[in-house]
């Protein structure tokens, strides 16, 4: 059992180191917050592209969205599903209709009663596609008739999503889904304000103006310096949320947190540099939480070279991923050999990774066999090929870029040109096919192997690798209609096999997460699925 010490010793014991940093002035408490209030400061890694729920994907914006939102359904500090703003729903016998019953007196951060007129209007507005929200597949692969909407091809009237009054949501699928409790509580599933939202698109950047109906409202926000988040007085349980802010610290370096975090200007922080892994793990505030993800990199499929499944196979097979993990990352992971991760437990009881196997790819390099695939293709000299190997502003994803690059080069002689650029620069090239291959990663907002295969699914993906299949689309579609639990994990290892084995993705580990929070900080949870719940978070004195 850990020891827990108060949160003023440990900052009694710090003041020194306090007074020597650069960057207490960085590090401050927001404008408003007093002494004597319960400020929880957290590093998260980058800026956010959107702070709209229904809009975006980006995980940076996670920790914004869990604790200013509250879905139908949350989790609570077991990683638990539990109701949310649904006080409690009635499903039919064969499973397609829900009826939600609201919470009485739940209001926005505008002091306003949340209805289920606001969760029509903000899933409207996903399925609305000239909207361009990234999740909007989340929906209208379940919902009945919202395929048709979001393609134009009915009215709203003809969606599943009907406000029977203020407090009542009924909400009819297309075929049952086992998981669609777990879908509810995503964050593109949340609410916005009706009122709000309908007379200004701006909201969400409008920060004195930001709505929320979650334990926490936006308060400010300094880009590229920290989102501060102060508690919702309206929220409905604000009486069981210890905190008065959440200051949530933007470090793109993740050696700056940690010294940050060492000198006591912060109480916990999502990631830990690679590099300081061996020395931080046997600590007691050193935490690694075991997530449903996988860390992969995209081929750009129109790609000159990547065009060919057997280049992509060649570059796929040729990496040491053991190396990767314990030499360069010097972490828990495990090395990647399919896209959909363990931890899914399939309807015959096995896991869905074990039963779905390797698809050839093995933690060491098979170099003489990526050779020959690249003579197959016609490159007996593999130093004709150049890659461009593109990723985001990251510490520990540039050390997997020069890696990759350098096993390339070393393995096999292929060239490489190293490219780097900020997220919302690397996105618009992820879309625009601007890339050869590029750093990426799925980390599940539900337990089902659905949260990766959809990610490529359709004419018009989320993630961009010009790679397309009539065929995977129906594997999934098959898998989504049938009420037959074997059928459908049937249909999810064939669409995975299709998907595989033309090596679209270049998978690399498995998720473990580093991270570090304060031994006086109580009360908290990061889900398999990354979810940060911190409502319940006690600062012990």
């Amino acid at each position: 059992m850990k020891q827990k010490i108060s949160r003023r010793a440990f900052l009694q014991g710090s003041a020194a180191a306090l007074a020597s940093t650069a960057l207490c002035g960085s590090l401050s408490l927001s404008a408003g917050a007093e002494e004597s209030e319960q400020v929880f400061r957290y590093a998260i890694t980058d800026d956010p592209d959107s702070l709209d729920p229904g809009y975006t994907l980006n995980s940076f914006a996670s920790p914004v969205f869990y604790n200013c939102f509250v879905g139908l359904v949350r989790y609570n500090t077991d990683s638990e599903l539990i109701p949310g703003a649904a006080a409690d729903w009635t499903v039919s016998d064969d499973g397609l209709v829900w009826t939600f019953t609201l919470n009485e007196g739940m209001q926005w951060s505008n002091g306003t009663d949340v209805t289920a007129a606001d969760f029509e209007y903000a899933w409207q507005r996903v399925l609305t596609a000239e909207f361009g929200a990234s999740g909007a597949y989340m929906l209208y692969n379940y919902i009945e008739n919202a395929q048709s909407y979001y393609n134009g091809e009915c009215e709203w009237e003809d969606v599943g999503i009907k406000v029977l009054d203020d407090l009542t949501l009924e909400v009819t699928l297309a075929s049952p889904c086992s998981y669609f409790t777990a879908l509810l509580a995503t964050w593109t599933y949340m609410p916005v304000c009706k009122a709000v939202v309908s007379e200004n698109e701006d909201w969400a950047t409008d920060y004195d103006n930001y709505v929320s109906n979650g334990p926490f409202t936006i308060e400010s926000y300094r880009m590229g310096e920290a989102i501060y988040l102060v508690k919702n007085e309206y929220y409905w349980l604000k009486d069981e949320v210890s905190l008065d802010r959440i200051n949530l610290m933007i470090f793109q370096d993740l050696t700056t947190a940690l010294n940050a975090y060492e000198a006591g200007e912060l109480d916990g922080m999502t990631k830990v540099p690679s590099s300081s892994i061996s020395s931080l793990k046997g600590r007691d505030d050193f935490y690694s939480i075991s997530l449903f993800s996988n860390t992969y990199w995209m081929f750009n499929t129109t790609d000159e070279y990547l065009s060919d499944p057997l280049v992509r196979e060649a570059l796929t097979i040729s990496i040491d991923r053991t190396a990767l993990i314990e030499d360069v990352l010097q972490t828990s992971s495990t090395p990647a050999t399919g896209h959909v991760p363990y931890g899914y437990i399939q309807s015959d009881g096995q896991d869905f990774r074990e039963a779905g196997g390797d698809y050839g790819i093995t933690a060491d390099p098979q170099i003489d066999r990526a050779l020959e695939l690249l003579a197959e293709a016609g490159y007996e000299d593999p130093s004709e090929i150049t890659i461009r190997v593109c990723y985001y502003t990251s510490d520990t994803v540039k050390k997997v870029a020069e890696t990759l690059a350098s096993m390339w080069e070393t393995n096999l002689g292929i060239n490489c040109e190293i490219e780097s650029s900020e997220w919302s620069v690397f996105y618009d090239q992820i879309l625009d096919l601007d890339y050869g291959v590029a750093a990426m990663g799925d980390s599940a907002t539900y337990m089902h192997p659905m949260a990766f295969l959809q990610t490529y699914q359709g004419s018009e993906p989320p993630l961009e690798t010009g790679w397309r299949s009539e065929e995977y689309d129906a594997y999934l579609a098959q898998a989504l209609s049938t009420t037959d639990e074997a059928e459908a994990d049937e249909c999810l290892h064939a669409a995975e096999d299709l998907f595989m084995n033309d090596y679209v993705l270049l998978p690399l580990y498995y998720g473990s997460s580093a991270m570090m929070m304060k031994d006086y900080v109580s009360n908290w949870a990061i889900t398999a699925c990354s979810i940060e719940v911190f409502d319940g978070i006690e600062l012990l004195e």
